[in-house]
């Protein structure tokens, strides 16, 4: 029975790349490298996704970035992706550290104009600037 928890550990920490440095945040270890890297996944995942229907999705099973619900082994070692809003031309999307959750990294792709709400982080409020590069609140 041990073997098979040590096994089941090892798989969810590994599921979908989502771990980041276990305990980094007693650590001082800062996640927005990590989020920035997810995001950058995030933007990869929509653009295959366009190129196959002609649109994008607020979908993260569909991008295949959906990790199903599990019990973290800190309260601060993985990412959560979701796309905010999502349509034909542009999409944009957050990336929350677990345990930071008023701190946030942002992306999005095509015009600003498409969205209902400009791409902000929760935080500080950072407005995205450039299409395709992620912002971040200061950790």
């Amino acid at each position: 029975m041990k073997l098979l928890s040590t096994i089941a550990l090892t798989t969810m920490l590994s599921i979908s790349g989502l771990a980041v440095h276990a305990g980094s945040r007693r650590s001082g270890v800062d996640p927005t490298p990590e989020l920035k890297r997810q995001l950058r996944g995030l933007v990869t995942a929509q653009e295959q996704y366009w190129a196959g229907h002609g649109t994008y999705t607020t979908d993260v099973w569909a991008l295949g970035l959906f990790t199903p619900h599990r019990t973290p082994t800190t309260a601060a070692d993985s990412v959560w992706l979701q796309v905010i809003q999502a349509g034909g031309r542009s999409w944009w999307g957050r990336a929350v550290y677990r345990g930071q959750s008023k701190k946030t990294c942002i992306v999005y792709v095509g015009t600003t104009a498409d969205f209902t709400t400009q791409p902000t982080t929760d935080g500080a409020q950072v407005k995205a600037q450039n299409e395709g590069a992620p912002v971040c609140d200061t950790f």
